[in-house]
């Protein structure tokens, strides 16, 4: 297993995203994410957000705590994007996305879209007695009214992909299928997101050597999209066991990045 330590443009830190005092004060360009839901899936972490024995506001609560810390470490013109969809408990549907963009905003982001996830190839859930679900959203979000934007540097949409429109302007339905591989045989993160999601996300919120922070971690796909695309990485995981998961998951970029420096 290659080191992290090796990747000069990453910096992990093994702990909460409620308290990132450690970071550099309105330093962050864009903010990659998808939190772990509530009440659904165990990481095998005591301490862990969205546990089965905590209530949904109290997950709120904690979520809300982790928007207003990236709050404060955004750059003025800086975004922030979380992939989230909702959730059935007990028959009731809980809107999660937008509780998660009414959390954000208490904290003074605003609320700038709701982009929808197609996944064409989903099949959880699926049985006779209700549709397949085949979307997750991702919730849009500004520090401020002035915010960076870069529609135009995405270059992995396809002619098929309904997120471009006829005039080739970026919308906001983006089609990327599950891919089975060789991190979705693996059981110690359950829930990852696709590589070419998290490029586009890097790539129309940031330019080249910009910070992208992901308060959770996971298996590292947010980290993978941003190395390689030239820009540096904050990352935040409470379970260290991630470690070996995100190690494999950028050890084809670890050539390159030797020959880069975070603080550069």
């Amino acid at each position: 297993m290659i080191s992290l330590s090796n990747f000069a443009d990453l910096e992990v830190h093994w702990e909460s995203s409620e308290d990132l005092s450690d970071l550099e004060t309105a330093s962050v360009q864009s903010v990659i994410t998808s939190p772990p839901y509530w009440n659904l899936k165990d990481y095998g972490h005591d301490e862990q957000i969205g546990t089965t024995d905590e209530s949904y506001e109290r997950y709120l609560n904690r979520l809300q705590q982790v928007f207003n810390e990236c709050y404060q470490c955004l750059r003025d013109d800086g975004t922030m994007w979380i992939v989230v969809d909702s959730l059935i408990e007990r028959g009731n549907m809980k809107l999660l996305p937008y509780h998660v963009a009414e959390r954000a905003r208490d904290c003074g982001f605003l609320l700038q879209n709701m982009i929808v996830w197609y996944k064409p190839t989903a099949i959880a859930g699926m049985n006779d007695r209700t549709v397949v679900n085949k979307k997750e959203y991702i919730v849009f979000l500004s520090k401020s009214e002035s915010y960076s934007l870069h529609p135009e540097m995405n270059e992995d949409v396809g002619d098929e992909d309904p997120a471009k429109t006829t005039t080739d302007e970026l919308g906001t339905i983006w089609r990327h299928p599950v891919k089975r591989g060789s991190l979705g045989q693996n059981v110690s993160h359950k829930a990852p997101f696709p590589v070419p999601l998290a490029k586009r996300l890097v790539q129309v919120s940031t330019e080249p050597r910009n910070i992208v922070l992901d308060p959770f971690l996971g298996s590292g796909t947010t980290a993978y999209a941003a190395l390689s695309e030239d820009r540096r990485c904050l990352g935040y995981e409470i379970n260290q066991e991630f470690e070996s998961v995100v190690s494999s998951r950028l050890a084809d970029l670890q050539q390159s990045a030797l020959h880069t420096n975070f603080q550069g």
